[in-house]
């Protein structure tokens, strides 16, 4: 067979290549799948999905190989008889390439300036297309002006006898893909990328080959080919897929098959979401197929997650009825206070300063506020918790000595994980899709100026707020600063200098001087900062040397940046007691999420919500309290309401969290339900909701259409969904039914 007539069997080969993928994806599914799937409309999924892709694909393969070989006089034979015409193919090439690095870098610098700080998708998709027809022109000037230069290189290069210089180059630009594709990998963190669709396309690519190889080179498939006729094989492959991708649209979303897809598939995942994205009728992110979830594909409003209006007779969040309206909660009973406790004495070094050393009944502690907040700090990761690198070493002597004389809750859940969410919650005590933003869908939102912070709360108070940070995220315009009598963020950078910042040596010393002149001023302080070291990239310490490699590695280095934290958290409280600061200031550690090694088929944070991404460290030392240690399940939002309690100042009514003062006193306060969210972001569009309540945990994947049961008494690291189990389907239904309210309430 000639050259120029493969375009029908390379177009054959793909097809072959990509439904075959979608078969091996069914098995690769099925074998993941943490439960009985059911394999005939996983099948009819895989097969629509990877048919369709197969046809699109094999169609455009066999159009572009027709075209590239009809566009050379005498097709390949024609390059490998006639050395002018091959030069002069491999000149365009050339030439076209060089325009192509002009595009690739104007686009880049115009990426780095531009569009890179743009939180919105379509202004970014915008932006980029402008900067390619910006580049266009001058990319075209190139590729004209260097084919001259490359018509005298292709003169010099090799020219096999039966590949042709052409070829050849082809070949090296194959080479090459492949090489950078591979580099750009290993400097990516790839642990965070779905390469499930890679996958898919390196088993259909092998599969192709083999498709092409038995039908062209094998006697057998010779053989076959001439009994088989071209067209009903093209009218029964259209049939095949048409029927699956008719059948598959329809699989219910309550089918095993699409947790088993989201889960476990190499590229079904992204097939479904793409086909979600076409049959959203209405625009709203929903599909009524493909198991999207939408229960009105005809209105926009109506989805899963949207803000279901109570007693207006529709569903807007396709949980099965109408909110049902409920009355703001009643605040909890003021806990009375304790019996005023004898005043101390003040050392010699705290004499004057602001408090004297009070001791801290409700509204009498007079002193200062120190908050120090740890970026992407596990819960489980501090000594008293019972970690330590290696075993028995902990990374954190500092913090596990402020646990042991302070208040240490082991159970405190983030609302957020990630810290553009978090933040906000922390500081104004709200669960995120309470809190106004400006723009809420985008990766770092800002707050509205209508928003009520605990800070505003301390400075009533007497207290003078200061912020010392040096981070992107910290800048004033993030609606963070508001109240704060100074707000610094020297020396900040762009998110990726930050990610790769070694910044406590630069903020603590910043954060002592600060302190000097609070103690020589004799001024009454809240002061927040905040260090980021634990947070990814993880960088190398000559103090804590990294020894292992892979996974293993990353992790050790993790721990290391958690113990590079604490040497310098030892320097800061140090300095506290030097300046006769100790004994008058409340300490405050906590972080804003956790991170996540794989525990659940992820890694980093900001995903979803495990306890590994949303379980942190809280301590809160008060001077004048005894220590005491709690397994109370408490919230970050707790925070808030609890140093406004300690400075006597009244909580604002829209604060979600509690004092967790009498608690810290003694007393003994009923548990509550723990609340966490994830919200769609430009970066990771998925919505889900988390509960813990008593010893369960529920999970709502509102995207996905799923929920999620873990007892966490039996099973601490959530591995057995009990969801769909028939002995705890009454706890199921009753913690739904909390988790769902919580999604309806009032904002």
């Amino acid at each position: 067979m000639r050259i120029r007539d493969l375009h029908g069997p390379v177009a054959a080969s793909a097809f072959a290549g990509l439904l075959g993928a979608g078969l091996a994806d069914t098995l690769i599914t099925l074998a993941r799948a943490d439960g009985p799937v059911p394999l005939g409309p996983l099948a009819l999924v895989a097969i629509g999905l990877y048919g369709v892709a197969g046809l699109l694909v094999g169609l455009g393969l066999g159009a572009l190989w027709g075209a590239a070989v009809g566009a050379l006089p005498g097709g390949w034979a024609g390059l490998r008889a006639d050395p002018e015409l091959d030069r002069g193919v491999t000149a365009g090439i050339l030439s076209v390439l060089a325009g192509v690095v002009v595009v690739a870098i104007v686009a880049a610098l115009g990426h780095t300036v531009l569009v890179g700080k743009m939180q919105s998708q379509k202004l970014a998709a915008i932006a980029s297309a402008g900067l390619v027809l910006l580049a266009a022109p001058p990319g075209a000037a190139v590729a004209l002006g260097a084919y001259r230069p490359a018509r005298a290189l292709a003169a010099r290069l090799p020219r096999p006898s039966r590949l042709s210089t052409t070829g050849l180059l082809l070949l090296a630009l194959l080479g090459a893909g492949v090489l950078a594709g591979i580099f750009a990998l290993s400097r990516a963190d790839w642990r965070v990328l779905d390469l499930g669709p890679l996958g898919a396309l390196a088993i259909a690519a092998l599969l192709g080959v083999g498709h092409g190889m038995f039908w062209s080179r094998s006697a057998r498939g010779v053989a076959l080919a001439q009994r088989v006729s071209p067209r009903a094989a093209k009218i029964a492959a259209l049939a095949v897929v048409v029927v699956a991708l008719a059948l598959g649209a329809r699989t219910p979303e309550s089918s095993g098959v699409w947790k088993a897809i989201a889960d476990g598939s190499l590229g079904l995942r992204l097939g479904s979401t793409l086909a979600r994205g076409f049959t959203d009728h209405d625009g709203d992110g929903f599909s009524a197929r493909w198991g999207g979830g939408d229960c009105d594909d005809t209105r926009a409003d109506v989805y899963p997650g949207a803000e279901d209006l109570p007693g207006d007779g529709v569903d807007q969040n396709c949980e099965g009825g109408d909110a049902v309206a409920a009355a703001e909660p009643a605040p909890e009973p003021e806990a009375p206070a304790p019996p005023p406790e004898p005043a101390r004495s003040p050392s010699a070094k705290t004499k004057g300063v602001a408090g004297g050393g009070a001791a801290a009944g409700a509204g009498s502690f007079k002193g200062n506020i120190l908050i120090v907040t740890i970026d992407a700090f596990r819960g489980d990761r501090l000594g008293v918790a019972g970690y330590g690198r290696p075993p028995g070493r902990s990374l954190t002597p500092t913090l596990d000595a402020l646990a042991k004389r302070g208040a240490y809750f082991r159970r405190a859940w983030s609302q957020a994980p990630n810290t553009p969410r978090s933040f906000p919650s922390i500081l104004t005590s709200r669960y995120p899709s309470e809190i106004a933003w400006d723009k809420p869908g985008v990766n770092y939102p800002n707050l509205l100026p209508s928003n009520v912070t605990f800070f505003e709360g301390l400075a009533a108070a007497g207290l003078k707020n200061l912020g010392i940070f040096s981070h992107f995220y910290f800048t004033p315009d993030r609606g963070i600063s508001k109240a704060f009598a100074e707000w610094s963020d020297d020396g900040a950078g762009t998110i990726a200098e930050s990610n790769k910042d070694v910044a406590s040596p630069r903020i603590v010393p910043r954060v002592i001087d600060r302190l000097k002149k609070a103690a020589a001023r004799k001024e009454r302080f809240a002061l927040w900062t905040h260090l980021f070291e634990p947070h990814s990239s993880y960088m190398v310490h000559k103090e804590f040397p990294p020894k292992l490699n892979g996974v293993p590695g990353l992790m050790e280095k993790y721990d290391y940046e958690i113990a590079y934290v604490d040497l310098w958290l030892k320097k800061l409280f140090a300095a506290l007691a030097e300046l006769g600061l100790a004994d008058d200031t409340a300490i405050v550690v906590m972080a804003d999420h956790g991170e996540a090694w794989g525990e659940h088929k992820v890694y980093f944070h900001g995903q979803d919500l495990f306890d590994e991404q949303l379980r942190v460290p809280l301590i809160i030392a008060i001077p004048g309290q005894p220590p005491r240690a709690f397994d109370d399940p408490v919230s970050l939002v707790d925070v808030g309401p609890t140093l406004l309690d300690l400075v006597g100042a009244p909580v604002p009514a829209g604060m979600r969290g509690r004092s967790l003062l009498p608690r810290i006193r003694g007393e003994d306060r009923p548990a509550r339900p723990i609340f966490s969210e994830l919200l769609p972001a430009t970066a990771w569009p998925h919505h889900a909701a988390m509960m813990v309540d008593g010893k369960h945990k529920i999970i709502h994947r509102i995207s996905d259409r799923r929920y999620e049961l873990y007892d966490l008494g039996a099973d601490p690291g959530e591995k057995k969904n009990l969801a769909d189990a028939p002995a705890a389907r009454a706890t199921f239904e009753s913690l739904r039914a909390k988790v769902v309210a919580f999604e309806e309430r009032k904002r």
